[in-house]
């Protein structure tokens, strides 16, 4: 399965996922002008890798602002990854905010109340990703 790897920009974050490297990342602000188009591949991808999943799926997530339409299409996406569970295997969600952002803290709460997978939350430098 070819990786899908966006570039991320001022209002798109970057994401990388890649069956073969095993890396599953979206980082930055999401905030994108047409949430549908540009997560459209996101989920097409995520969908067909939910077919033959790895044994083990971590997908990190950081954003640094998330507007209410991505809110959805991250819950959307961390639906997509239950379907992995239904076979058994592993899925984590890491949940990655800044030290002291408590929006993205709290934010990172709700998805993990609201999902069946193993949610963790961890408080990054504000450097990037651990």
């Amino acid at each position: 399965m070819k990786p899908l790897v966006i570039e991320g920009t001022a209002d798109t974050p970057y994401i990388c996922l890649d069956k073969t490297g095993n890396i599953f990342e979206i980082y930055g602000a999401s905030l994108p002008a047409n949430i549908f188009e540009f997560y459209r591949p996101v989920l097409d991808w995520l969908t067909k890798y939910c077919r033959n999943p790895n044994h083990e799926t971590d997908l990190k997530l950081k954003f640094e602002y998330l507007n209410s339409s991505s809110t959805k299409m991250v819950h959307t996406i961390i639906s997509v990854l239950e379907q992995i569970l239904d076979k058994g295997l592993k899925v984590r969600v890491s949940w990655f905010y800044d030290h002291g952002d408590m929006e993205m803290k709290e934010m990172g709460e709700d998805f993990a109340s609201s999902c069946n997978i193993s949610f963790k939350l961890i408080a990054a430098k504000q450097d990037g990703l651990n």
